[in-house]
């Protein structure tokens, strides 16, 4: 999905760019031409090298992260002044307005502006969201339980990765939950991107009842291309290596039976299904999960990790899985102040892409992450999540 988006993008401004030179440049100065196909070439060139070359080879260091980043946002800004000034060239040739291109220009800017309080700043934001849900079948020993909530670090993707995980470690020790959850995704390519100061920091992520995670696609090794020097089963097997020296566990696939209050929860971690894995962002998993609830008690209070909410539908058809924590999805790092919850390019490709939702008992709830896939985030601060659990006494929620 981001390869198409980001070949769609390149058409759009590939034609403007034929627009503009008609329009503009070939009645230009030689010395405007060159400046500005050298600016198009540094805003184009350095995303365009890395992307070509993370098609062929392993891209992994925290240098080309750092040009990746910077590539992608000069290329978003490319995009956007090509794309805006060609609609503003277009309708005020046609409406014979001169100010509809002045307001073109004045939205590229201003979009640019935005772009760089993403990159800069807005994406280093860590924001703690407070929900309270209500289940009627709620062990009483559970009643009050405090549950963070967070995923999608992308280690291997964040210039200053060392600053935000601080942050959450940090805002994590201060909340004091009694259970912590991690919904996947926490490298973007392979195991080493969880450094040794990586593994110091996220260590001091503790709780009483313990930190649990599971596999998200990028976990995976299906983004290493050298799978004969690192295989994908090796990959996978380092990382979880790693993330039980921290203290997590990381229970894909299976479920632990956590005592509370002289009760028990249920927590089941559901690997990312088989349908999802090309595309990564699909809306139907379609997959028969029935195997992993096979076992529990039919009295039992279940909460399920499943690193994509597309996963949310085929769950509640294997079993009454009260609470799913997911992921994945990050907003598409894009939220409009639209509505209560907010709109984001997301609604168009998921049903549940964002904060809370209900389906009769069962509730999933959706968090915009921590880290980047793309190195800006406008509208969609990182986020972690504190659930509270809490027991009502009738169906009413």
């Amino acid at each position: 999905m981001f390869v198409t988006i980001i070949l769609t993008l390149l058409a759009f401004c590939t034609l403007a760019e034929v627009f503009i030179h008609r329009a503009l440049l070939r009645t230009s100065s030689h010395r405007r031409r060159v400046v500005y196909y050298t600016a198009t070439a540094i805003c184009t060139l350095p995303y365009l090298t890395i992307f070509t070359l993370g098609r062929i080879v392993d891209l992994h260091s925290p240098t080309v992260a750092t040009i990746s980043s910077v590539g992608i946002v000069l290329l978003l800004i490319n995009i956007t002044w090509k794309t805006l000034v060609t609609l503003g060239i277009i309708i005020g040739g046609l409406t014979r307005k001169r100010w509809v291109v002045i307001l073109s220009i004045s939205l590229a800017a201003a979009t640019t502006l935005t772009i760089f309080y993403g990159t800069l700043w807005e994406r280093y934001q860590l924001r703690t969201t407070h929900v309270e849900i209500a289940f009627e079948n709620l062990p009483e020993g559970a009643d009050g339980l405090r549950v963070v909530q967070f995923g999608d670090l992308h280690i291997g993707l964040t210039p200053r990765k060392h600053l935000i995980l601080e942050r959450l470690a940090t805002e994590v020790e201060r909340l004091q939950p009694d259970l912590v959850v991690d919904c996947g995704d926490m490298i973007n390519t392979r195991h080493s991107e969880v450094d040794s100061l990586s593994m110091e920091i996220l260590s001091r992520i503790t709780a009483p009842l313990g930190v649990y995670t599971v596999m998200g696609n990028h976990d995976l090794g299906i983004y290493v291309r050298d799978t004969l020097s690192l295989p994908r089963e090796e990959n996978r097997r380092l990382l979880r290596e790693r993330q039980s020296e921290m203290g997590w566990h990381n229970i894909t696939d299976s479920t632990a039976v956590i005592p509370v209050g002289g009760d028990t929860l249920y927590l089941t971690a559901i690997g990312y299904p088989k349908g999802l894995k090309r595309g990564s962002h699909g809306v139907n998993a379609n997959e028969d999960y029935t195997h992993l609830f096979e076992g529990l008690p039919e009295e039992a209070f279940n909460m399920v990790i499943a690193h994509s909410p597309a996963m949310w539908n085929d769950i509640i058809n294997a079993t009454n899985a009260e609470l799913t924590l997911s992921g994945h999805v990050h907003s598409m790092q894009l939220k409009l102040p639209i509505g209560e919850r907010g709109w984001s390019p997301a609604a168009l490709v998921y049903d549940h892409w964002s904060g809370l939702y209900r389906k009769g008992d069962a509730a999933i709830n959706i968090t915009d992450g921590v880290g980047s896939s793309l190195p800006v985030r406008v509208g969609v601060k990182p986020e972690i999540v504190v659930i509270t659990l809490k027991k009502c006494r009738n169906s009413q929620f």
